[in-house]
């Protein structure tokens, strides 16, 4: 009798959580505020790490006024919209993340990359922000084909608590 009680209750929680697969259980929204590039060069040189502060901005994937939303229908990830711009539409894909882990892995149209979570304050947040970062180094070695770059990291700071 107790095994035909446990076969059947295992049937019932497995269907609960076959029901659920696609049921959105939390949401977290990342507002891009503020973008920025952190450059390590091997000799310091302004004019060359300005030219690569500015193709960072302009190739980031999000602009101030845009931002991602996760949506967590899995335990390690789920649904990803990233958008562009404050006006633009969404951009559909899907981010993987492990519970209590500082990194994720963004993946929508084209691109792929690993995204680290940490913490930033200002003069204007009363609470710790979160501060997504994206190591782009091997980008932007390939494409100013040198090897002065050492590190390159995009910054997007959020409104979103940490």
């Amino acid at each position: 009798m107790k095994r035909l009680l446990y076969i059947a209750l295992s049937a019932l929680l497995m269907t609960a959580c076959a029901e659920g697969e696609g049921e959105v259980f939390y949401t977290a929204h990342y507002p891009i505020v503020r973008l920025d590039a952190a450059i390590t060069l091997s000799a310091a040189d302004a004019a060359f790490e300005e030219q690569i502060r500015t193709a960072v901005l302009a190739d980031a994937p999000v602009k101030e006024g845009g931002s991602y939303q996760l949506d967590f229908n899995r335990f390690d990830g789920g649904l990803l919209f990233v958008r562009p711009t404050a006006d633009e539409s969404p951009i559909a894909g899907t981010f993987d993340k492990q519970p209590a882990a500082k990194e994720m892995t963004f993946s929508f149209g084209e691109q792929s990359y690993l995204v680290r979570s940490s913490s930033y304050t200002d003069e204007t947040a009363l609470l710790p922000m979160t501060l997504l970062t994206v190591d782009v180094t091997e980008q932007y070695r390939t494409l100013f084909e040198s090897e002065s770059i050492l590190e390159v990291l995009r910054l997007e700071y959020t409104s979103y608590p940490y």
